[in-house]
């Protein structure tokens, strides 16, 4: 998941007092079905771009250069590309929200990020030392991030309060649908690097296409903004901290549970033991599958249960706890099968958690006239916790002697600090 935080308070200026609030926008009219569609596809897409890189080709990639060193050099790349992608997001929504002020709309900056994301890759493909390695993931968040954020403002942006659960709610189902392509084509089905990484650039080619030319049709709206474009002004509205907060602390136990799951399985439940003639990377593919499918369908129900109760906290914070839950049972019982009962039950919990966390940041959003910007810094408590991952990793490895049980305990107490931070906000039931 595309990644990070601090940002340089050079480069950006403080937070200001709101000016004078501009007449409200009309609510945008009713999207169809083609349009919501082409929209998930686009998602889906997107998230493909990155999910199967972090759950199985940056690791791979990683004990590839480096044997000896794979854990330490992931952590690294890791961070310094989540670093990068923090920033990138948050300039990415400055420059969408200005395109979109415009005439030319947000999509040619979802048409340059692909293009050089798919460029990113071929660097990826390139790469056979650890500092190569690094200025590839660099460049590839750079590049994923302009694509991503004009994207994610469209639902702000194009949708009707009326239909934004359902929408987001479709949008919500990128992460585990994109898991699930990295678990079967990537852990299982294909075998070699460059196999790999084609696939993942012509799939996210064919999903993310067919929306910008949806998204170039439509009328751009014009309008002057009533904030400065670089602004940390809705870090001020109370619902939105406590929802950063709650996803900074929720998508950090993700990361660590995406980021060592395959070396926790070979170390830890000694996997290739258990089942000597299975690949590790096919055994991890199986149990994403598994993992996937359950948080499908666990964010379909949710997504249609908040929408008939209107009660999103509530179900954010049982996807939190699923989490925790998954998380502390890899801790406690690493012994095969118990993992993939857990990585399951932590499925569950990604799929309600992502679906109805989605649907309530539409809602939280303090204005959709900088919803580009605002969702950038949204996007940096996502960004961030690839960031805390990896360095808290790092801290534990140190202290407890490469026991991973340890990570995966702490991602289990971190996900309950984050499902119960959700409850604090008051404008959404």
């Amino acid at each position: 998941m595309p990644m990070t935080p601090g940002l340089d308070g050079a480069s950006v200026p403080s937070m200001s007092p709101t000016p004078s609030a501009p007449p409200p926008e009309l609510d945008p009219r009713p999207v169809s079905g083609r349009f919501v569609a082409a929209y998930t596809a686009a998602q889906i897409g997107a998230f493909i771009g990155f999910i199967p890189l972090l759950t199985l080709l940056l690791p791979l990639k990683a004990a590839a250069i480096s044997p000896a060193g794979k854990a330490e050099l992931l952590a690294m790349v890791a961070l310094w590309g989540a670093v990068t992608a923090g920033i990138a997001n948050v300039v990415a929504g400055v420059l969408s929200d200005r395109a979109r002020q415009g005439t030319g709309g947000r999509w040619r900056w979802m048409a340059t990020g692909l293009a050089a994301t798919v460029t990113s890759y071929g660097l990826i493909a390139m790469a056979k030392t650890p500092w190569a390695l690094l200025a590839a993931v660099v460049a590839l968040q750079i590049s994923l991030n302009l694509m991503l954020n004009p994207l994610a403002a469209v639902l702000p942006d194009e949708v009707p309060d009326s239909q934004k659960g359902v929408v987001s709610g479709f949008a919500g189902l990128a992460y585990p649908v994109s898991s699930l392509f990295g678990a079967l084509v990537i852990g299982i089905v294909l075998a070699t690097e460059p196999a790999r990484l084609w696939v993942v650039v012509g799939t996210m080619l064919v999903l993310v296409v067919p929306f910008i030319l949806v998204a170039r049709q439509r009328k751009a709206t014009s309008f002057v903004s009533s904030s400065p474009a670089w602004s940390w002004v809705a870090l001020k509205d109370h619902d939105f901290r406590m929802a950063f907060l709650s996803r900074l602390l929720v998508q950090t136990a993700v990361a660590m549970n995406v980021l060592y799951l395959l070396f926790f399985l070979q170390r830890e439940t000694g996997i290739a033991s258990v089942m000597p003639g299975q690949r590790p990377e096919a055994v991890v593919g199986w149990i994403l599958a598994a993992s996937t499918a359950a948080a499908i369908l666990a964010g379909l129900w949710a997504g249609m249960a908040s929408d008939r109760s209107g009660r999103r906290r509530a179900l954010i914070f049982t996807g939190g706890l699923c989490l925790a839950a998954g998380a502390l049972m890899m801790a406690i019982r690493p012994e095969w099968p118990a993992p993939a009962l857990a990585q399951i039950v932590f499925g569950v919990g990604v799929g309600i958690y992502g679906v109805v966390d989605t649907a309530l940041i539409a809602q939280v959003l303090p204005s959709r006239e900088n919803a580009g910007r605002d969702l950038g810094l949204m996007n940096v408590a996502t960004t961030a916790a690839q960031v805390l991952a990896p360095l808290l990793a790092l801290g534990a490895l140190q202290l407890v002697g490469h026991d991973l049980r340890l990570l995966f305990a702490l991602s289990g107490v971190i996900a309950i600090m984050g499902a119960t931070t959700i409850l604090t906000i008051k404008r959404v039931r």
